[in-house]
């Protein structure tokens, strides 16, 4: 071998190493990337899974006789929560009795979940309903 062909491979395994150093940095990046996002999405989510947990834990202690009333409580009650790190939260009360929770995160986008205060037993009577005996013979 002459010295030409020695310089040759020489500068073909340099480059040919750059690259795979290159691709090698550029999918671990991505992986630590796609991590991170999944991260964040599953804080999304247990945000709102924290969001229903609350919810069914006041679930049958009723708090006000219309509905309404009761989904303006639950946005007081809702926006209280403690919330992580990167993580905005709106909650708005909806016509049709409907509270809606959205959950955002700047890199990741938003999740969102309508909840119903009836569904949970959060509107009604605020007092036992007493069954009232009638006399159904003729």
């Amino acid at each position: 071998m002459n010295l030409v062909e020695i310089l040759v491979a020489s500068v073909i395994l340099v480059i040919s190493s750059s690259c795979s150093l290159q691709l090698w940095a550029s999918s671990t990046s991505s992986a630590a990337l796609s991590e991170q996002h999944q991260h964040q999405l599953g804080q999304l989510e247990i945000a709102l899974l924290a969001s229903q947990a609350r919810l069914a834990a006041l679930a049958a202690q009723p708090v006000a006789a219309d509905c309404a009333d009761a989904a303006s409580w639950l946005v007081a009650h809702l926006q209280s929560q403690p919330l992580g790190e990167g993580l905005s939260r709106e909650v708005s009360a909806e016509p049709g009795a409907l509270v809606r929770v959205r959950i955002s995160a700047s890199e990741v986008g938003e999740r969102q979940r309508w909840l119903s205060p009836a569904a949970y037993g959060l509107c009604g009577p605020t007092e036992p309903i007493r069954e009232e005996r009638t006399d159904a013979t003729l």
